[in-house]
């Protein structure tokens, strides 16, 4: 649409969608004919740049013609300057208009019914309450302003941010107005009492333009930081964060349905966004039914005693506590029937690379406790024994790094389960001694020595002797040749009766 001599600052589009308002630099505001494409009407009379510009929103006031459109009962274009006036200029009728359009002529020319000082400073923005009953205006002078919308009638000054106000809308349902601000903020006042009820702080930067969403009950705003930020009215806070350009976002709008919105920044880029809670929304709402679903039929599989199914279902679903139960019933299952670990190989080989990761994480975790350690390894082992090392090191990625994270724990395991085993030879021999009080027949003992050996060697300091790598009891060896010394050695437990019967003559 080619007509203005200068910088377009300011665009509004009629509710019913058939005409354009533009505001320029060049002290004029156009009317634009969308259907033919073509200015129908110049309105001429600000001495400075036009900053903003609004049209009635009422989509039956456009067919109002005649002499009640000129008295204000039609529609109007408002009007908001650099010279810090406001003025309001009426449409004629729709059916003058589309004579206007199909006609050869020159553009027409508008007439102001109304013009008012609004501010001390320069007006950024105009707006239309959705009955046109009202107009507000918002200033350099950190002030919005209520106008009765037929005389210009001054109804009220909304007071409160330390900054200028770069934007004002009604609410589409409520009486209420939000204002953005270069403070930071964007505050809710009531129109009745034009008093603040609402603040919302988020922003990193000035706000520039605040909109309502289609029900009310939300804000979207955008700023100099280049932020979208979604608000709760009720509660105060920001529900969501969008960060879709690189510089001040000078513009924002909804579509008429309210499921699109239109961006645009100083990055030179217009972004149009699309409303998706619906389909998120959908989504859960199916993911939260197959999970139930899921947790059913693993359920049914463990009531059943069908581990193996209810493994899959397990993994799927992520619940480690699940898998571990199912693999503990798997391994006892097997080593009553003296298969070993066949069954977890056989998962194995099956088992996807993304999957094979996820059960080793697992692992790596049931592995840091001394009491799930044991269903770990035997996973691990499995792993290890059904694919080739060179295989984990170099085809699966992330794999070396989680058996390196499974590798200390497991030494610290092994290392305690060989202190038990050595400690249990001491508990054999207390058995075995007491056992030798009932009689003087040494046979099974002399037996149990010979077959028995130290998981750790014995070893001797300070007159006392080590047994199984801790325990440290008193004791001595028999005299005989150092170098011949070997596993089969005696050693006597505490002083023997000779010992203490000839230390005693």
């Amino acid at each position: 649409l080619d007509g203005h001599a200068s910088i377009v600052l300011s665009i509004d589009a009629s509710p019913c969608g058939r005409y354009l308002a533009t505001a320029s630099k060049d002290k004029t505001m156009r009317l634009w004919h969308i259907p033919s494409q073509r200015c129908v009407a110049v309105a001429t009379g600000h001495t400075e740049a036009i900053g903003s510009v609004a049209l009635s929103k009422k989509i039956g006031c456009y067919d109002v013609g005649g002499k009640a459109a000129e008295n204000g009962a039609g529609a109007f274009a408002v009007t908001a300057s650099k010279d810090r006036t406001l003025k309001v200029w009426p449409l004629a009728g729709s059916a003058v208009i589309n004579r206007w359009a199909a006609g050869s002529g020159g553009e027409n020319a508008l007439n102001a019914r109304l013009s008012a000082r609004a501010h001390e400073k320069d007006i950024n923005i105009v707006s239309v309450a959705p009955n046109d009953s009202l107009i507000a205006t918002g200033s350099q002078d950190k002030t919005a302003k209520l106008w009765r919308s037929t005389d210009l009638a001054l109804l009220g000054t909304l007071k409160g941010h330390k900054r200028g106000v770069w934007d004002c809308q009604f609410s589409p349902h409520d009486k209420v107005v939000a204002t953005a601000s270069g403070d930071r903020t964007i505050k809710l006042w009531s129109i009745t009492g034009c008093n603040c009820v609402r603040t919302f702080q988020g922003h990193m930067a000035g706000v520039l333009r605040v909109r309502f969403l289609g029900t009310g009950l939300q804000l979207l705003s955008s700023g100099s930081d280049g932020l979208i930020k979604l608000w709760t009215i009720r509660t105060n806070e920001c529900e969501s964060t969008i960060d879709g350009h690189n510089d001040k976002i000078w513009a924002l709008d909804l579509s008429p349905c309210g499921t699109a919105l239109f961006t645009g920044g100083a990055d030179s880029k217009i972004a149009v966004w699309r409303d998706t809670t619906k389909e998120r929304d959908d989504a859960a709402r199916e993911a939260e039914e197959q999970n139930i679903m899921m947790e059913q039929k693993l359920s049914n599989h463990l009531r059943h005693k069908q581990y193996e199914k209810a493994l899959e279902i397990a993994l799927e679903l992520d619940k480690p506590y699940q898998v571990l139960k199912v693999l503990t019933e798997i391994v006892e299952k097997d080593t009553k029937n003296g298969r070993g670990i066949e069954t977890l190989q056989k998962h194995v080989v099956n088992w996807s690379p993304d999957r094979l990761k996820q059960v080793l994480k697992y692992c790596r975790e049931w592995n840091t406790r001394a009491r799930n350690s044991h269903i770990a390894m035997l996973v691990v082992k499995a792993v290890v024994t059904t694919i080739p090392a060179a295989k984990l090191a170099t085809s699966y990625e992330g794999i070396p790094e989680i058996l390196a994270g499974i590798a200390p724990y497991a030494e610290r395991h092994f290392e305690r389960l060989d202190r038990m085993v050595g400690d249990s030879y001491l508990l054999d021999f207390t058995l075995f001694s007491m056992g030798s009080l009932h009689g003087s027949n040494n046979e099974a003992y002399n037996e149990w020595a010979q077959r028995s050996k130290y998981v750790l060697p014995p070893k001797e300091a300070e007159g006392m002797v080590q047994i199984g790598g801790s325990l440290v009891v008193g004791g001595k060896k028999k005299k005989g040749n150092d170098s011949d010394s070997s596993d089969d050695d005696i050693i006597t437990i505490g002083e023997s009766d000779t010992e203490a019967s000839s230390d005693g003559n």
